[in-house]
């Protein structure tokens, strides 16, 4: 079997939020492969204990995977006050001859530096055109949860596991080690309870991570790196819940057209002509569409610290680029000159957490990860870009941790599902498996 058929039948997708199938991503070359430590995302703490924790681990599979896509040399990026984790990696490529080569590469403490695009041209000055993905300008990004997860792939090991940071309204806020399909209800639970009557849970990161649906029962996928606990009256709850009609009355009659939300905005600072403001006033006007916001990356920046006046210009984005998506409008873009000083209108994280009134959530990342043991899980067969996974199992089939539970579709994108616990299948359908724990 061959190292990309390990990675697709070991269950390997992006752990960083997309899901995009890791052996599609590895099936084409690149010159630089780029292993994504920012963990930009304020209150996330998953990766960052990782690279401390399985440093060595992380240089091998940043080696082993340049070497997948013959890459010249593998760059482990990371913010530069990630002091531990840089000691760690340092410690671990002590010595070593990596082939391809492996080195470190410190990134400045912004948001979302995270982001693909804002990596790729913080570590290799390298600009990837709008529209385009890292592999345009010669480039493969790979999460730090992915890339142990690829690792333990070629070792035979399928994901079967997720790393997630929950923090907010909770008594025990922390890293925790959690099967994939455990109920986040079941985790909520683990981390001592929330401490407030009133809340709603935020699944992600703060400044991207969507609300949960309330009084629905949500899962951990190989994708979620955090659960936020937030009262019901936080800011961002409230920016969630804002109705469309809502945001363009707002934008009517507040909107002053500053260009702040266009000066600040992360993809405009690399040169795409992307234009939130303009986006706001053709929302307004309600009678048309603005082009520019296909482009948007819906990182927050705008609506969380740019806009003076509290509006919300990345919910109105979204609108805009899910209407010009549904109209099968395209426009091609050309990259632009970067704007003046640009790198001085970044966002400071600190400052960012501090402006969405979250600063007291924020935790050192722990010295370990909390195990947690599931009774039973509720394993999606949809958890990466593309097709769902076919169930292999039926009701009533006994299974152990590992074992396929659900098979990519033939001729699909995708990647296979397995079994995060022994157990007997209580149910198998197209959506979701239900395993109950051996007693």
């Amino acid at each position: 079997m061959s190292d990309l058929e390990m990675l697709l039948h070991g269950g390997v997708v992006g752990g960083g939020g997309a899901g995009f199938p890791l052996w599609k991503k590895l099936s084409a070359p690149a010159e630089q492969l780029l292993i994504n430590g920012a963990e930009c995302e304020p209150l996330l703490k998953s990766d960052q204990y990782l690279m401390r924790r399985y440093a060595k681990e992380l240089v091998k599979a940043a080696s082993r995977l340049a070497s997948m896509v013959s890459a010249r040399e593998a760059l482990i990026c990371l913010k530069d006050h990630y002091l531990p984790q840089i000691e760690a990696l340092k410690d671990a490529l002590g010595g070593k001859n990596c082939t391809p080569p492996v080195r470190l590469h410190l990134l400045p403490t912004v948001y979302p530096i995270g982001d693909e695009q804002a990596l790729v041209h913080s570590a290799t000055g390298k600009t990837v055109p709008p529209g385009a993905l890292p592999g345009a300008v010669g480039c493969t990004v790979v999460s730090v949860s992915t890339a142990l997860n690829a690792l333990r792939a070629l070792e035979g090991k399928p994901v079967t596991q997720r790393f997630v940071t929950v923090a907010g309204e909770v008594r025990r806020p922390g890293v925790y080690r959690v099967p994939v399909g455990l109920p986040v209800s079941l985790l909520l639970a683990e981390a001592g309870g929330v401490t407030v009557p009133d809340y709603r849970l935020i699944l992600g990161g703060p400044m991207m991570g969507p609300l949960a649906a309330e009084n629905s029962e949500n899962a951990v996928t190989k994708i979620l790196g955090g659960v936020l606990v937030l009262p019901a009256e936080h800011t961002l709850v409230r920016y969630a819940q804002l109705s469309m009609e809502q945001a363009r009355v707002r934008a009517r009659s507040v909107c002053i057209q500053c260009r702040t939300c266009t000066d600040l905005c992360p993809r405009h600072l690399l040169g795409h002509p992307i234009y939130p403001h303009l986006t706001m006033r053709a929302f307004a006007a309600g009678d048309r569409l603005e082009p520019s916001a296909a482009l948007c990356m819906e990182c927050g920046v705008c609506e969380l610290y740019a806009c003076p006046m509290g509006l919300n210009p990345r919910r109105i984005q979204q609108a805009q680029k899910a209407a010009l998506r549904a109209r099968g409008e395209k426009t091609a873009f050309a990259l632009q000159s970067a704007p003046a000083l640009a790198e001085y209108h970044q966002a400071p994280s600190g400052r960012v957490l501090a402006r969405i009134h979250a600063a007291q959530y924020d935790i050192p990342v722990p010295e370990e990860a909390v195990a947690v043991q599931a009774p039973f899980v509720c394993i999606p067969m949809k958890q990466h870009i593309g097709a769902p996974a076919v169930p292999c199992v039926s009701a009533g089939d006994a299974v152990a941790q590992g074992d396929v539970i659900g098979r990519m579709a033939e001729n699909a994108l995708g990647a296979d599902v397995h079994a995060s616990i022994c157990g007997t299948v209580e149910r198998a359908d197209a959506d979701v498996v239900v395993i109950r724990g051996r007693a």
